[in-house]
């Protein structure tokens, strides 16, 4: 055999999917997890089955296969596994409880019982019919398990069994280049990431780390055993990792031992079949919402429905059909999608003289809005191949029959071109696409354009709900730059951290993030501060303790200024009285006045200290600014006060600038946030949005705000946020009423809001041993700010 035929590629049972069993020659099949459906009468030929492992999944069809064929058999049924599979099947399976018996029944008029065991040991080759060979290999999975190397006389497939992380896999791979593809299970989506560990399954993200271990780039890589109540989601996962629709395998595919390419086998279809599967393909289009793959889709799918070898996908943009998708399966060409882009240039509907450019057949599918069947290209007349002839020249293809199908949205409008290439029948011979072909694939533009137009549309307004949050930071940027500036840079940490955490190893093994999720944190962090719009500026941007639409300070120096004049002149008065009486000066007076400025400058020294902000103010500090407030200067029958009770009430604030009131008002800012946010209509995708982002002042100990939630009431994200608005807010060097703290101190203060569940421990303690906090501070803080950090992080 040129191939391997995949019976059944799923992870569980459902109406169109079927477990794992692959053919590897007529008579030999790894796993019995379809033999019956797939096979239906010409089972009756499999006589030799390599288990995996012993998980009911693959083994089932073996009890049936023996059953129905034992008494026609002239041959046992061989079944082969490991020790421990042997063992289970023995006591589990054919136990004269579950099902007979089979090694104690002969087969009809011989001494030969009809199944025979055979043990198998890691890593030595058994040889085939059809110069096959099956050498298992250890798998890591919660039983014993292994996985084939699958060897053929022009290449080799590796199948990984159900496996979890494997890094003996990938030694494999590196260092046989005969294998031309890889056969991996993929079985949970990334929240099911504890189930996947548990069960010893991959899931995405553990294939995405595992993928790190790959340092070919020749191995086609396939996924098998996907749970059919998860499958489209896990394919979205897949498609975030860079591996699209079509790497996912069917029943009943083959794969080449010679390119590791999926070989398309003619598939004769009722007419009822053909219904369900173009449901199935619409309901597909309209579950994918990323353009790039969608566009995959369509191409791979239209092949396979019509047996086509090739095809390309068009799209019309400024009278122009721009290459967005090209795919040849013979030659192992796969271009734009997910796939990266196509650099051809653009074929133009009109010549540069107005006309129509009814030379190229694609454009002329566009222009007069009409299917194109030609039988061989090259014997066509009325169109231009050159193009197509270079390319065969290059590749030695030899491209023949062509279909070319116009796509047309909901309002019958064109929007691009499917041209689908070289039509295979039963015996891989090339012929022409039938009325059946087109019909079908018509069918098929049609939901295609629909699909590309809505997806189009969800993306331009996911492009606007970006673009409106922007706006609204530039909003906040108006009112407050420094504002702008921390969201600007929060933003860039939190992503930073989930990045990191979505790749960690170690104590975040078994959290990710898609690229979705990424994104949600994202507008999250984005919008964290959006309440800030209905803050006053003057809390806002509050930069010392008097400050108001002003610097109060300004004022009370003036009061001392307006005091200190009127001791001069009731000084300057007494000594005019004593002049005219006659009597002497008194150095007393000039001793007495000056006190009393010093005085004066002492008390405004105190109070311009305080009024920073920038210290701790004591209470012993605290006291002698509110004695000055009560203290009234009597000058010349005039009363004179330095200090008023708002502003003694303010220089009294022992930490920072704001009052408790102003600080009430700041810390309003997180409930509001949740009130705008929660009024925006957010897609299903980022409906976490509002409480990821009004929860980031929440405290693990309950003693945060807005709500006062604790423990897992707060939930990851939040802890993301609040972890990286603690850390710019310490390190800012923006900000009018502090200083920024430098590296040592920032993470200082950080470690003791964990070490006080202020802060996510866990979170805080990767912050400093991924060394994320340095990247940052080289990249956003001034190098002045950056020191070495002492604080033993390993107590948290």
């Amino acid at each position: 055999m040129d191939t391997i035929k995949v019976l059944g590629a799923q992870g569980g049972r459902s109406k169109d999917s079927f477990t794992t069993s692959i053919m590897v020659t007529k008579n030999t099949v790894i796993d019995a997890g379809n033999i019956m459906q797939a096979l239906d009468r010409d089972a009756k030929n499999i006589n030799k089955i390599f288990f995996s492992h012993s998980h009911l999944d693959h083994i089932v069809d073996s009890a049936f296969l023996i059953d129905n064929s034992f008494a026609t058999r002239e041959e046992p049924l061989y079944l082969y596994g490991l020790p421990q599979t042997i063992k289970a099947l023995k006591k589990h399976l054919f136990n004269s409880e579950i099902w007979p018996d089979f090694s104690e029944i002969n087969l009809i008029n011989t001494k030969t019982p009809s199944v025979v065991y055979v043990e198998l040991e890691l890593y030595k080759k058994y040889e085939l019919e059809e110069g096959v060979s099956l050498t298992p290999l250890e798998a890591n999975h919660t039983v014993e398990c292994c996985g084939y190397l699958i060897e053929g006389k022009k290449g080799s497939i590796l199948f990984s069994g159900d496996t979890f992380k494997n890094p003996k896999l990938w030694d494999i791979i590196n260092s046989n280049e005969s294998i031309k593809a890889l056969i991996i299970d993929v079985s949970f989506p990334n929240k099911l990431t504890k189930i996947a560990q548990h069960s010893k399954h991959l899931t995405p993200h553990f294939l995405r780390e595992e993928l790190e271990l790959l340092k070919r780039k020749d191995v086609k890589i396939y996924i098998n055993h996907l749970k059919p109540f998860y499958h489209e989601e896990i394919i979205e996962e897949l498609f975030e990792i860079g591996i699209s629709r079509d790497r996912v395998l069917n029943d009943s595919e083959e794969i080449c031992f010679k390119n590791g390419l999926i070989k398309r086998v003619s598939m004769q279809y009722t007419t009822e079949q053909k219904i369900q599967k173009l449901n199935k393909i619409g309901t597909a289009l309209s579950a994918e919402t990323n353009i790039d793959a969608l566009l995959e889709i369509i191409v791979t799918e239209a092949k396979i429905l019509s047996n086509a070898d090739a095809g390309t996908l068009y799209i019309l943009e400024d009278k122009h059909l721009h290459f967005k998708v090209a795919q040849t399966d013979s030659l192992g060409i796969k271009m734009g999608g997910i796939s990266g882009a196509i650099t051809w240039p653009p074929l133009p509907l009109y010549l540069q003289d107005s006309t129509p450019n009814n030379k190229m057949v694609a454009a002329t599918c566009a222009l007069s809005d009409i299917v194109i069947n030609i039988p061989d290209v090259y014997e066509a007349e009325g169109f231009s191949f050159d193009g197509t002839r270079k390319f065969d020249e290059g590749t030695g293809y030899r491209s023949k029959s062509m279909l070319v199908i116009p796509l047309k949205n909901h309002e019958s409008e064109i929007i691009g071109v499917l041209q689908l290439l070289n039509k295979y029948d039963d015996n891989n011979e090339t012929i022409a696409f039938d009325k059946e072909d087109e019909e079908l694939t018509l069918s098929l533009a049609s939901q295609a354009a629909i699909a590309i137009t809505n997806t189009t549309l969800i993306q331009g307004l996911e492009t606007l709900l970006e673009a409106f949050l922007q706006s609204i930071i530039f909003a906040i940027g108006k009112k407050s730059p420094y504002t702008a500036g921390h969201i600007e840079r929060m933003v860039k940490l939190t992503v930073m951290i989930a990045e990191a955490i979505d790749k960690d190893k170690g104590v975040f093994s078994a959290k990710s993030f898609s690229a979705q999720e990424l994104k949600q944190i994202n507008f999250a962090a984005l919008m964290h501060d959006i309440g800030k719009l209905a803050t006053p500026e003057q809390v806002v941007d509050k930069s010392t303790k008097l400050e108001t639409i002003f610097d109060r300070i300004e004022v009370v120096k003036g009061r001392i200024e307006i005091i200190k004049k009127a001791l001069e002149i009731e000084l300057l008065n007494q000594k005019i009285t004593l002049l005219q009486s006659g009597k002497t000066l008194h150095v007393e007076l000039e001793s007495e006045f000056s006190k009393k400025t010093d005085l004066l400058d002492s008390y405004f020294e105190v109070i311009q200290k305080s009024n920073r902000g920038t210290e701790f103010t004591n209470d012993e500090q605290i006291a002698i600014i509110q004695n000055i407030a009560s203290q009234n200067w009597e000058i010349d029958g005039k009363s004179y006060l330095i200090l008023t009770e708002n502003e003694a009430y303010n220089l009294s604030v022992q930490k920072g600038t704001l009052t408790s009131q102003e600080r009430a008002i700041i810390n309003e800012h997180a409930k509001i946030s949740i009130d705008i946010l929660n009024k925006l209509p957010f897609p299903k995708k980022y409906k976490e949005i509002p409480q990821i982002s009004g929860n980031h002042h929440e405290k693990i100990n309950g003693k945060g705000y807005p709500l006062g939630l604790s423990g897992d009431e707060i939930s990851f994200e939040a802890r993301i946020l609040a972890v990286a608005d603690v850390f710019e807010a310490l390190t800012a060097s923006d900000r009018p009423y502090k200083k920024g703290n430098p590296l040592s101190s920032a993470m200082k203060i950080l470690y003791f809001m964990a070490k006080d569940d202020d802060l996510d421990r866990d979170i805080v303690k990767f912050f400093y041993n991924s060394g994320l906090y340095l990247q940052y501070a080289k990249k956003l803080l001034p190098k002045e700010s950056i020191d070495e950090v002492t604080t033993d992080f390993s107590s948290l």
